[in-house]
């Protein structure tokens, strides 16, 4: 079998494929031909002879030169699909009992599921990965606390912002703010935040959070099916046929839920992804040089990793 192109020929681009239509009609035409020659010599020259012997002479010659016809239009190679998931049920929680800590459970789990997964790159300034796996209340609440105190949002507000996400995944996973293995991210479009997370989630094997709820609540995906290139390559020449969500509030109920590309972008509000919607975060971030509202509103935000 010879490929080139990204098409694939099954034979040899000079010769016709003795096992397609239109080659056996050939042959048999030019059979009858053999016949009719012979029977020529015994009968004499009919009219109707002549005529049936120059279309079967006309079919023999278009035989012998169809060779490259055959092969002028090559079959494309079938799409490849891929399908990875990092998810570990041991390193799950809910958030509740308490409903503003969505972001500090999504943290925990997050770097539960790095650390089961057994692959720690390091972080820049010599960083390395420090967590160790555990799913307690405590631990959340410590988490959240972290993140109110380095987040850029009001303190009015309950929770925290992308901002206080991306620096309590940093600090617990690789024990410095300036670690820089997670960034908040920001885009113009659904696909492109999507196909990002994604590329994200196979180039780099740790899960992605997402700013559901229009940036009202946190999720995280840990894996996809695409079809396309793999974007364990970094490629992101990809078709998304789903992601695998992980939602951290009990009454959802959604622990690595396959969720179709088509339900992630326009279903329920309360899986899809929608544009950053809230403008309570106006300080500007001492590790981006962003002002949160203004970075993130109107878009769509994710925290993903970089290395």
């Amino acid at each position: 079998m010879s490929i080139s192109n990204g098409f694939i020929g099954a034979l040899h681009p000079c010769e016709p494929d003795p096992h397609s239509s239109l080659y056996r009609h050939f042959r048999s035409l030019a059979r009858q031909a053999s016949h009719l020659t012979r029977r020529r010599d015994h009968e004499g020259d009919r009219p109707h002879t002549r005529r049936l012997l120059v279309a079967i002479t006309i079919a023999t010659i278009a035989l012998a030169t169809a060779g490259p016809l055959f092969h002028s239009m090559p079959t494309a190679a079938a799409a490849t699909s891929y399908r990875y998931d990092i998810y570990d049920s041991r390193g799950v929680r809910w958030q509740n009992p308490d409903y503003t800590a969505c972001t500090a459970a999504s943290t925990e789990m997050m770097l539960n599921m790095i650390a089961y997964r057994g692959v720690k790159s390091a972080g820049v300034n010599g960083t390395t990965f420090q967590w160790t796996p555990n799913v307690t209340y405590a631990t959340q609440e410590q988490i959240l606390v972290f993140e109110r105190a380095h987040m850029t949002m009001l303190v009015t507000s309950a929770g925290t912002d992308p901002h206080g996400w991306r620096n309590a995944l940093n600090y617990y996973g690789w024990g410095s703010l300036l670690a820089d293995v997670y960034r908040d991210t920001t885009f113009t479009s659904f696909d492109a935040a999507a196909k990002w997370a994604v590329r994200s989630v196979g180039s780099f094997g740790k899960p992605v959070a997402i700013l559901g709820w229009a940036g009202g609540h946190a999720q995280f995906i840990t894996g996809y099916s695409v079809t396309g290139a793999d974007p364990k390559t970094g490629s992101t020449a990809f078709t998304i046929n789903g992601v695998y969500l992980t939602d951290p509030l009990a009454s959802d109920g959604w622990r690595n839920m396959y969720v179709s590309y088509s339900t992630w972008r326009s279903g329920v509000w309360k899986i899809r992804f929608s544009s950053y919607d809230w403008r309570d975060s106006p300080y500007r971030d001492p590790i981006d040089g962003h002002i949160g509202k203004s970075e993130w509103y109107g878009h769509w935000v994710i925290v993903n990793a970089v290395r």
